[in-house]
């Protein structure tokens, strides 16, 4: 594999799972509550588990041809907050075997939404990205309803746009799974450059398993191959 592709890998691991895009749409943070609490606040129709120990384990493809790039998420603190859960995240990517670790935060509302939390964070894109939607309700997804929010990233301004894609069947190497597709576009308009760039999220979602797997790729280039993040393992805390 050459640096390039090296390089690749670590972007996406970094991306992948963490509710931000390629472009940086990410509020990357280190906020701890002093008692984690189990899955308070949130009803038990929320189909994502969201409880202290939860573990999920990705492996990473590349034009579907596995990589060696894996990726760790373990939620490790959860405090309640109005509307449902503050969810802290430990992302473990490794390319190559090497392993770096980076800290998020995610509001995970009793509607089964995900968003960037409101509230202090240490972290730079915290006042830019605070309440923008990762994942809206299932009740916005299956209406076909997109919701569309703006971000400045130097040199230029994105705009992302997020839809429902109805139902499907995917598997992985955790399983079959029968999932809410979840779509992600993010339209960034950079200074000088005619064109804009387009990158294209897919996130697949399965009730009390959480995210199964999701896809990236450049809609920008016409090309249909991209970076793939499947599901190897869960393990409920």
């Amino acid at each position: 594999m050459d640096k390039h592709l090296i390089k690749a890998c670590a972007g996406v691991a970094l991306a992948a799972l963490a509710g931000q895009f390629l472009l940086g749409c990410g509020s990357a943070g280190s906020s701890r509550s002093s008692a984690p609490a189990r899955s308070a606040g949130v009803s038990t129709s929320v189909p994502f588990p969201v409880a202290v120990g939860d573990t999920w384990t990705y492996t990473v493809e590349i034009a579907g041809q596995p990589v060696p790039a894996g990726l760790v998420e373990k939620i490790t603190d959860t405090t309640a907050v109005p509307g449902g859960l503050r969810v802290s995240m430990a992302i473990t990517s490794s390319v190559f075997g090497i392993p770096q670790t980076t800290h998020e935060d995610y509001l995970v509302g009793t509607d089964g939404s995900i968003s960037f939390p409101p509230g202090p964070i240490a972290s730079l894109m915290s006042p830019v990205n605070a309440d923008k939607v990762i994942v809206p309700p299932l009740s916005v997804l299956n209406s076909g309803r997109s919701v569309t929010w703006d971000d400045k990233i130097p040199p230029g301004d994105v705009r992302v746009t997020v839809r429902g894609g109805g139902t499907a069947s995917v598997t992985v190497p955790a399983g079959t799974y029968r999932v809410t597709v979840v779509n992600m576009t993010a339209s960034a308009t950079i200074s000088g450059v005619d064109k804009p760039f387009v990158v294209v999220r897919r996130l697949w979602f399965a009730p009390h398993v959480g995210e199964v797997g999701e896809e990236f790729f450049n809609a920008s280039s016409g090309s249909g191959s991209g970076v793939t993040v499947k599901l190897q393992s869960f393990t409920a805390g």
